[in-house]
């Protein structure tokens, strides 16, 4: 049996598996090619499974920015100086005085699934964008990514240092990556928006149900998929892993 159709056949074992019983899930170390074949017994629970504890031991450094983050790394950055929305961006109140005037970015979730950031377009100064309209769009070199704002704004300024240097919406998204100062029309709207606390008990959720989509696009793509450690390949990133369309529409059903 040739080595592409050995690589389909545990791919299609693992589809049987998944469609008998919707419990039993792909491992996510599977998906990303490191195991020939292995299924999860945790729902996805990585964070306490001894076999992705060992993964992550020194002898194997898997590049951050991945989806194979692990819950503790993402839900980590939630500090309690700021609301946070189901999209998965962020606003900061600026001075205690001016409750309108208020800081956008996003956050360490959004940051980890995006990867890498090529170019952020915000809307100009003195714009005005009501709850869900697209505020700014971030080129990830596989598509552009819309994010909205989640309550009703006017841009007060954009952040020019995402002019010089883009990735610093991944590589700092809660620091000097925020996207852009907003001037809000009804602070009563941030009502509507949750305290870290409650964002990293949904974070912790938003990314399980990630990584149980990878897993599942990973398996019906028999195609598009280059070569895995079983085949003699790297581990690569998932942006790599995955076409880059079809990785755009995993991170936009998760930011928005």
């Amino acid at each position: 049996m040739t080595e592409p159709a050995k690589r389909t056949n545990w791919k299609a074992a693992a589809v049987v598996q998944l469609t008998t019983n919707q419990r039993t899930l792909p491992c996510i170390w599977m998906s990303a090619g490191l195991l020939s074949y292995k299924l999860c017994d945790r729902d996805l629970d990585c964070e306490h499974c001894p076999l992705d504890a060992a993964l992550r031991g020194p002898t194997l450094q898997v590049p951050r920015g991945t989806a194979l983050l692990s819950v503790g790394e993402v839900t980590e950055s939630f500090p309690d100086d700021r609301l946070f929305s189901p999209g998965h961006s962020w606003v900061q109140t600026k001075k205690a005085s001016d409750e309108r005037l208020v800081r956008f970015g996003l956050d360490a979730f959004a940051a980890a699934i995006i990867g890498r950031c090529c170019k952020v377009l915000t809307q100009e100064v003195g714009v005005e964008r009501g709850p869900g309209e697209d505020l700014c769009e971030i080129d990830l070199g596989l598509g552009v990514l819309s994010v909205a704002t989640p309550v009703r704004v006017t841009v007060a300024a954009e952040n020019k240092v995402l002019k010089d240097d883009p990735n610093r919406l991944v590589t700092a998204p809660l620091g000097d990556g925020w996207i852009a100062d907003l001037q809000i029309h009804d602070p009563s709207q941030l009502r509507n928006l949750s305290t870290a606390h409650h964002a990293r008990k949904q974070t912790r959720m938003d990314l399980r149900r990630f990584r149980q989509r990878v897993a599942l696009q990973l398996l019906a793509d028999t195609v598009g998929i280059g070569p895995c450690l079983p085949d003699g390949g790297e581990l690569a990133d998932l942006r790599q892993v995955l076409a880059g369309s079809a990785y755009l529409t995993l991170v936009r059903e998760s930011i928005h």
